[in-house]
């Protein structure tokens, strides 16, 4: 999101950044001439909304217009259907982060003309089982179990009705996008599994079925993301709106799979064919997101949670982290960092997101996902998050 506002000077004359940390030195780096523009405000949103106040009026003037990406994930057990198992948490916690951050703003008598919160496809229930493809941005909520996003959007609206102001709410499917501190980052589970395999000289299994192979399953560049926010928020029909986000073009991880194993100069496999080397998960909610059908299964051979546990992939992975300089431990952290990538390229159903009405109203920007991914891995090892790939640049040609 930075990186499109601070390309953007007619637009975009100064650009606050708001977190608990500072941001690495590589994040100003890549931000070119904009990085003059950009400047960081060191606030805890956790913290109290009287002290956020002041923290933002010492460095803030003026507000017009509010990006939201604040987001913390309380320890969840990880795994293929496990990512978002306390669901009462999640809600707990990221619903304080943006209420806390309004209760500032209002103290701080900062008013933005729009306010722009990023959720996601878990809106629509796909991490608790198979909901309705493609999702429109006009389905009812999922009551099953709590889902933070509804009191996020309910404390947003209530906020923006207050105060005069619009909002607006982008909802991506799993972000392609190249961080080094982002834990929960499917790419970085890819990064690290196809790195290992290199090393090894082994080939790229898959762990899930068929299903899993062929299902269709939408990507959210980040980049693209971003140019549809800004969009978003300076489209006055799109005022007080909801947009689906995601690139725009037909997604399969049976697809992605030769491509991921030619960057890193290794062969690859399909699926097991026989049924009796799968094991299988069921769904935790008995009935569906979608309010109709069996319950969601997974099946996999293996997950890449597990895989992490064998001595000789860690040591693997001990080796590049000496050879290359790695700057993260999915060792230590393999839960979070190999649990999410499982529970995108296993699950057993397909999450699709309609973008029909944002095409409708005027944003016609997609992005290639396949290049795209090949782009944030190599962003990723410049970012020592993971080894070298096996080639420079992307090309559709496999043979």
């Amino acid at each position: 999101m930075v990186k499109v506002l601070a390309n953007a000077p007619q637009r975009w004359s100064e650009i606050y950044c708001l977190s608990r940390r500072p941001p690495p030195d590589y994040f100003f780096e890549g931000l070119g001439e904009g990085a003059s523009r950009v400047h960081h405000v060191e606030a805890d949103f956790l913290g109290d909304p009287e002290q956020l106040a002041e923290t933002m009026k010492a460095k803030i003037k003026k507000v017009d217009h509010v990006f939201f990406f604040s987001y913390t994930q309380p320890q969840q057990k990880g795994g293929v259907l496990g990512m978002w198992s306390d669901a009462d948490a999640l809600a707990k916690v990221n619903s304080d982060l943006i209420s806390n951050f309004v209760g500032g703003l209002k103290i701080a008598n900062l008013t933005p003309k729009r306010f722009l919160l990023q959720t996601g496809a878990k809106h629509y229930g796909f991490h608790i089982g198979p909901a309705t493809c493609p999702s429109f941005e006009s389905d009812s909520r999922i009551t099953l179990e709590n889902n933070f996003y509804y009191p996020q959007e309910d404390i947003l609206a209530k906020y923006c009705a207050e105060n005069g102001l619009g909002w607006n709410v982008v909802r991506p499917s799993y972000i392609i996008g190249a961080v080094r501190d982002n834990l929960l980052n499917h790419m970085t589970g890819f990064a690290v599994y196809a790195s290992v395999q290199a090393h090894l000289k082994r080939p790229l299994a898959f762990p899930g079925d068929y299903l899993a192979w062929d299902r269709e399953m939408c990507q959210s560049t980040a980049i693209m993301n971003a140019y549809l926010e800004e969009w978003a928020v300076l489209t006055p029909e799109a005022e007080n709106e909801a947009f689906n986000a995601q690139d725009g073009l037909p997604f399969t991880w049976g697809r992605f799979w030769p491509y991921l194993a030619s960057w890193y100069g290794i062969p690859w496999t399909p699926p097991e064919n026989d049924p009796d080397k799968y094991r299988s998960n069921t769904s935790r909610s008995k009935e569906t997101p979608r309010g109709y059908g069996p319950q969601g299964v997974t099946r996999s051979t293996f997950s890449l949670t597990e895989w992490m546990e064998d001595p000789e992939v860690q040591n693997a992975w001990n080796e590049l982290k000496t050879k290359h300089g790695l700057q993260i431990d999915p060792i230590k952290d393999r839960v979070q960092i190999l649990g999410v990538t499982d529970s995108a390229v296993i699950s057993g159903w397909p999450l699709s997101l309609s973008m029909r009405k944002a095409r409708k109203m005027g944003f016609h920007g997609n992005v290639d996902s396949y290049e795209a991914a090949f782009q944030c891995l190599k962003s990723m090892a410049d970012l020592k998050v993971s080894a070298p790939l096996a080639v420079d640049t992307y090309s559709d040609d496999l043979k």
